[in-house]
Parts: C-alpha cells; structure tokens; sequence
C-alpha cells in the first residue's frame, strides 16, 4: 500500500471495514513490530464534537491494561486522519469460529465467556461501557487467547450495537449502561451454545421486537446435555 501514517507507521493491508473505521494491518517502523491501526472515517473526522468524544474514549481504552482486552498503543491525528494504534491478534474472530465449527462444547463455551467477562469487567471498573459487544469483535488468538476489543466508537445518537445483541432498552432509545452489555453477553453465550443467535427477523425492527417481547428459545430443547 506504501502509505505511512504519522511518519511511523506503514500500512500493509486492510484487515476490517466497519461503518465509522477501517482497520489496516500495519508496521511500527520505529519499534519494527506488527500492529493494527484503525483510521476514522474521512467524513467523521470533520465533526469536532464526535472527536472530542473519540479521544476521550480512545484515551480512556488506552489506559486499561489486561490479557483478554486488546492492547492500544498510541492515538493520534495526523492530517485529518484521525487513528487507534492496536496490537495485533493473529487468529479469527470468535464469529468466524463459530461459523466455521457452529455449536461449541459446553466447557469451550464456559472458557471462552470467562475470558470475555474478565476483560469487560475490567472495563467496567474503569467506567468504560464497550457498547457493542458481539462476536465480531472478540478475537480468538492462534494460542487459544481471548481478547475483547474495545474501540468500538459510535456516534451518540445512534443506537449502539448490532441488534442480534442488542438490549430491550436500548431498542426503545434508553441510554447504554453496564446492564446492557451484560445482556449482549449473554446472547454470545447464547450463540456459542447454540451456534446461531437467539432471534432472527426480516427487518430490524422485527429482531428488536422479539429481544422485547419473546423469551429466548430453550438452549436444553437444542442441547438437552446442556446443565440447567
């Protein structure tokens, strides 16, 4: 690609595209080391208020340090380009495990969730709501590593997370809180057991009705070995 950002950092290839960043498999060339770096959408980049609140955020994440959180190295700016510095976790997501494997055994699953709620608990001590917590965004390392991440920036008057996950309360527009990222939790440990998520639809409004108005469907009716 032979671009460089901030005089430092070389970008290889891109490695995920989401509707606010991409990401960018990347070189430290100072460090010489393999890293990510996530680059804020050119028309985002023009808001001072949604900014603001990325750095806030941006800084906040940087400051956590634990195993199962993806680590952020540096944040910065550099002729409007606004970007995360993250490490690199070679390995897939925990999505595309499940996609490849469907149903995970109940011990594998209980692992997995434990390191998962290690690293957003963390989170939470710090005061950092994550806001989107899904599959997608935790990644299963090549060791067998869980790690969540965490700059999942999104603009505050939109509804946070992928409606799969999303709480009953934020479908009806209330503020994100601890509670509703321990909802989305669940619909993963939900997803693991089962290999698909709970509620399917044929419109975005249809799936969040049902995270409203229906209980979820038995996991023992799929699993009957899964425990009470």
């Amino acid at each position: 690609m032979n671009k460089i950002i901030a005089e430092r950092y070389e970008l290889i290839d891109i490695i995920g595209q989401g509707g606010m960043a991409d990401v960018y498999l990347a070189n430290d060339t100072i460090l010489n080391r393999t890293i990510a770096i996530k680059i804020l959408r050119t028309s985002l980049a023009k808001d001072p208020i949604y900014i603001a609140r990325f750095q806030r955020e941006a800084s906040a994440a940087a400051a956590l340090s634990h195993k199962n959180i993806v680590e952020i190295y540096d944040v910065g700016e550099d002729n409007d380009q606004y970007y995360i510095v993250m490490e690199y976790v070679p390995g897939r997501t925990l999505k595309e495990l499940i996609a490849k494997r469907g149903a995970l055994h109940v011990m594998e699953a209980i692992d997995i969730m434990k390191q998962v709620l290690s690293g957003t608990a963390r989170a939470h001590q710090m005061g950092i709501i994550h806001r989107d917590l899904k599959p997608q965004n935790v990644l299963v390392s090549s060791s067998g590593t869980v790690k969540v991440t965490l700059t999942q920036f999104t603009q505050t008057d939109v509804i946070m997370g992928s409606l799969h996950y999303l709480a009953p309360e934020l479908a009806r527009g209330e503020k994100a809180t601890v509670q509703s990222d321990i909802y989305a939790l669940g619909i993963v440990f939900y997803e693991l057991l089962r290999g698909q998520v709970p509620f399917n639809g044929e419109s975005p409004v249809n799936i969040a009705l049902k995270h409203m108005q229906e209980d979820l469907p038995s996991l023992r009716e799929f699993n009957p070995s899964i425990p009470q």
